[in-house]
């Protein structure tokens, strides 16, 4: 599957030449063994740069094959070099402070680190376990699966052999539900909802239904009957699965306000889609390699030597 493709080319030596992300002090790539800020700095990175993440201070960028991560302050450029446990996989500033996740090393391993409140959560995908970064509790979970993703206090896990996602609690640390996605899910990203009209709204990337689908997440019994009560007053229909049709099989989907971003890793297009179309914005792009911006999307193209951006209405 392409998710599964895509975790094994993070051991190519070439398989993300540039990463980039959007920043409060604009777009910054990490590139060429360099990591750069448009206009402001351009200070030595590493050698092969595999994720990239960032706060309102600082951002990191990860290499996965040398087991490095590069710390740089977004406002005067200065670099702090770190070396991690083997194979840094994911990271996330907590408090104006870098933790990472190593798959292959370190008292806590996994694939995906996420945060939700004061905490940090790991998921593995060979054990299934979800792992507290500071508390060290376990939550046992299905192994394998492709996406991780929390809001709030619950955590989804993506499964496409079983077209699931499924919810864990995790302040009681038990399963809370599930629900059946499509053919083969494979990437989550929420897209609003958490309302009095609705659950929290779900996108969700299926490369082979080449759709990304869009799906009310689990609500208790009592949501739903006030939720279903509220919009029959208000003669608003259910909201139904929905879905976006793409000419290839799209594998990440990104959300951020009301720009929705599909990508497929099999042909490295870049997508804008709505509940009911698409559109390309980009080809030969990686992918790591693209960001939404606060007014559309920033994208650094195969052979190409400096960032795109184009405006999203």
């Amino acid at each position: 599957m392409k998710r599964v493709a895509l975790l094994l080319m993070l051991m190519a030596p070439c398989a993300f030449a540039q990463v980039l992300t959007s920043t409060s002090h604009g777009i910054v790539v990490a590139h060429d063994g360099r990591i750069e800020l448009a206009g402001r700095w351009n200070v030595p990175g590493v050698e092969q740069a595999t994720a990239i993440v960032a706060d309102g201070a600082h951002v990191a960028v990860l290499d996965a094959l040398n087991n490095v991560a590069v710390i740089v302050e977004l406002t005067s450029g200065r670099v702090t070099r770190r070396a991690t446990a083997e194979t840094p996989v994911d990271a996330v500033f907590l408090n104006g402070e870098l933790h990472v996740l190593a798959r292959d090393g370190g008292e806590v391993r996994g694939d995906f680190l996420r945060a939700s409140g004061n905490e940090l959560y790991a998921y593995s995908r060979a054990t299934g376990a979800i792992t507290e970064f500071f508390g060290k509790r376990r939550i046992e979970a299905k192994p394998y699966a492709s996406d991780f993703e929390i809001s709030g206090a619950t955590a989804y896990l993506v499964y496409p052999r079983d077209a699931r996602i499924r919810t864990i609690d995790l302040a009681k640390r038990k399963p809370s539900g599930e629900v059946a996605v499509g053919a083969v899910p494979v990437d989550l990203a929420f897209a609003g909802g958490g309302s009095a009209l609705t659950a929290r709204i779900l996108a969700v990337a299926d490369p082979s239904a080449k759709r990304v689908w869009l799906t009310e997440g689990t609500q208790s019994t009592t949501k739903a009957i006030a939720r279903g009560f509220l919009r029959g007053f208000l003669g608003l229909g259910l909201f139904g699965n929905r879905a976006s049709q793409f000419p290839t099989g799209v594998d990440r989907v990104v959300v951020r306000g009301k720009t929705w971003i599909a990508y497929d890793s099999s042909s490295r297009t870049l997508y804008r889609f709505t509940k009911k179309k698409s559109s390309v914005i980009a080809k030969n792009v990686g992918p790591h390699a693209f960001a939404i911006t606060s007014d559309g999307i920033a994208y650094w193209q195969d052979g190409g030597t400096s960032v795109a951006q184009r405006k999203l209405p």
